[in-house]
């Protein structure tokens, strides 16, 4: 698979405005309304935080790699890290009645994205993520 983009960085914080700016940039490239472009950027922000937190367990210095391409009319986004893996049945996220911050990123990102596939291969994670152009994104109504 050949992605038009490929960025790789440290899983530091500081650098997320850097990834949400290419993020949103390829998704307006790849034909996304500005709404949209927005959803998605929070989507893989979201599951940067994800890895950031609990695959890297908040180690600042860890390798993330960010894939994006457009295909089937949309976008793919693959991300890759090399920490704590989940199982499939783990990642549920909390009950939406359990009023408190936190623990709603899984949701936002099921939400917004038209498909979402986590694989816990061997020495990597890697989460994909697809949004077809025209696919309604359901949070916040």
């Amino acid at each position: 698979m050949d992605y038009a983009v490929k960025l790789s960085f440290p899983s530091d914080p500081r650098y997320l405005g850097v990834v949400r700016g290419a993020v949103e940039r390829f998704a307006a490239l790849t034909g996304f309304d500005e709404e949209d472009c927005r959803w998605i950027t929070l989507a893989v922000h979201e599951a940067l935080t994800n890895v950031i937190r609990h695959a890297y367990h908040n180690q600042h210095d860890q390798p993330v790699e960010l894939r994006l391409r457009e295909r089937d009319e949309g976008m793919e986004v693959v991300m890759v890290d090399h920490g704590t893996g989940v199982k499939q049945e783990e990642m549920c996220g909390r009950e939406l009645d359990d009023v408190r911050p936190g623990g709603l990123g899984l949701h936002m990102i099921r939400e917004i994205m038209s498909e979402t596939q986590y694989l816990p291969l061997e020495g990597r994670n890697e989460l994909h993520l697809f949004k077809k152009r025209g696919s309604k994104t359901s949070v916040g109504e």
